[in-house]
C-alpha cells in the first residue's frame, strides 16, 4: 500500500489533495491513475476518490452525496428510510439541489439530483453531524412534501393510495408525523398535490 496515503485524515479525497500529496512526482496525474488502476483510490467522480478498500477505513455514502453534488441534500424514498417510514430498503439515494437534475453512477452505488427552487431547498432539513463527516436530510415531513411536489395526485383517495399502496408508508408512522411541520410547508410548496396529501396524512391521523 501507498503509505503517504495513510496521512488522510478522511477517507474523501479530492484531485487537489492527491496532486499535492505528489507533488514530488515527477507526474501526479500519472501517479494518481496508477493508484486508481490498482484499487487503492476508488474514483467517484472528476475531482473526488475514495481510499481503497486496502486501507480499511469507514466512509459514509450520505456525507458522499454532498461532496459528488451540491449544495444538495438527502430526501424523497431514500429519507423515508433512513427514518423507518416504509419497509424497503432504499439503494439510490435520491436529493434534492437547485442546479439542474443529475445522475451520478460510482463504484458504491447510485446518486440522484433533482431540481427545487432556492425557496424551496431549507424547509425541512435537518443537519447531521457524525464521525464521518456531515450532510443535510429532510425530515420525515418535507421528504413526502418533497415526493409528491412532482406527483398529481388531486384527491384525497388518490392521496391515500399514494402513501399507503404506493409508498407503502407505515400507518403508525403515520401517526408520528407532525401536522403543524406538514401545514407550514404546504405554506411553503403552495402545491395542490402537496396540500391534497396533507390532508390525507391528517385525516388518516384522526381516523386512526
Amino acid at each position: 500500500m501507498e503509505k503517504d496515503l495513510h496521512a488522510s485524515p478522511i477517507p474523501y479525497l479530492t484531485i487537489e489533495y492527491l496532486l499535492d500529496l505528489y507533488r514530488d512526482y515527477a507526474s501526479p496525474q500519472h501517479k494518481v491513475k496508477g493508484l486508481t488502476d490498482n484499487g487503492e483510490i476508488i474514483h467517484i467522480k472528476q475531482g473526488l476518490y475514495l481510499l481503497g478498500k486496502d486501507y480499511q477505513r469507514n466512509y459514509s455514502r450520505e456525507v458522499l452525496s454532498g461532496m459528488i453534488y451540491g449544495p444538495s441534500a438527502i430526501s424523497f424514498e431514500y429519507a423515508l428510510a433512513h427514518h423507518g417510514l416504509i419497509p424497503e430498503r432504499v439503494e439510490t439515494i435520491t436529493c434534492l439541489c437547485f442546479k439542474r437534475d443529475k445522475i451520478f453512477k460510482t463504484p458504491v452505488g447510485a446518486f440522484t439530483y433533482k431540481y427545487i427552487s432556492k425557496k424551496l431547498y431549507p424547509p425541512g432539513l435537518n443537519y447531521h453531524q457524525t464521525e464521518l463527516g456531515n450532510y443535510f436530510m429532510a425530515s420525515p415531513e418535507k421528504a413526502i412534501c418533497d415526493i409528491v411536489y412532482f406527483q398529481k395526485n388531486k384527491s384525497l383517495k388518490e392521496a391515500k393510495a399514494y402513501l399507503l399502496e404506493e409508498l407503502r408508508i407505515y400507518e403508525n408512522e403515520i401517526q408520528n408525523l407532525d401536522s403543524t411541520r406538514l401545514l407550514e410547508l404546504t405554506r411553503w410548496y403552495k402545491r395542490e398535490s402537496v396540500q391534497v396529501t396533507v390532508d390525507a396524512i391528517i385525516e388518516i391521523k384522526k381516523a386512526t
